[in-house]
């Protein structure tokens, strides 16, 4: 849930001659993505009107990497907004049918820099996990690292960290299982700025498909 949890994971440092891995091994890395919630799973910002989020916003903002960048709450919306119009007609050019208007966020795997801050720190995050399974190409889309930060990495190209292979690009369920690579996953931390989680965040665009899941 990166939109949730844009939050700082120590220095990265940039290499911009880290080459492009296509191919893959036998079977994929990751057989399932997890979503991060407080209290309730499967909610977004994006389900209320802006007067709305603005208004619970200012009620979440604190000094926790969780919930800082609150702290300008109209700037991100409008980062925010921009960047769903962007993934979502991105997905849908690369064939996906999106059930939603706006997607639920998750990460590719875990993120364990999200549980190690939560549980050193005593907070609350809760978690479920979903096979990838139930999902194909029209389900589901998936962007490096956090789509907020990928949108803005290939806007302003900042040499240290911009790779034009990964940032600024919407992926599908095939890509991700043809691209995601231990020697990939090894580099990831290399390809995102200080500030920012080394993950692959997934987008989810048909959440009763997620909520409806049994384990």
């Amino acid at each position: 849930m990166p939109k949730q949890f844009a939050v700082a994971s120590g220095e990265c440092k940039g290499n911009k001659n880290l080459k492009p891995i296509v191919g893959g091994i036998d079977g994929m890395l990751f057989d399932h993505i997890t979503h991060y919630y407080h209290s309730v799973p499967f909610r977004s910002l994006s389900a209320l009107s802006k007067a709305e989020a603005l208004k619970v916003m200012e009620e979440m903002c604190d000094d926790t990497p969780f919930f800082e960048r609150f702290k300008e709450p109209v700037q991100y919306w409008e980062n925010r907004t921009e960047t769903e119009n962007w993934l979502r007609e991105s997905f849908i050019q690369k064939g996906g049918k999106p059930k939603d208007k706006y997607p639920i966020y998750s990460v590719l795997g875990t993120a364990a820099w999200i549980e190690d801050y939560s549980s050193a720190n005593g907070l609350a995050v809760e978690k479920v996990q979903i096979p990838l399974s139930i999902f194909d190409d029209s389900d589901i889309s998936f962007t490096f690292p956090d789509s907020m930060v990928s949108f803005w990495i290939a806007r302003d190209r900042p040499e240290a960290y911009y790779q034009p292979d990964y940032h600024g690009h919407v992926f599908t369920l095939t890509e991700i299982k043809r691209l995601m690579t231990r020697e990939l996953m090894n580099n990831i931390e290399l390809m995102h700025p200080e500030g920012t989680i080394p993950y692959v965040e997934a987008q989810i665009w048909n959440k009763n498909l997620a909520r409806n899941y049994k384990p």
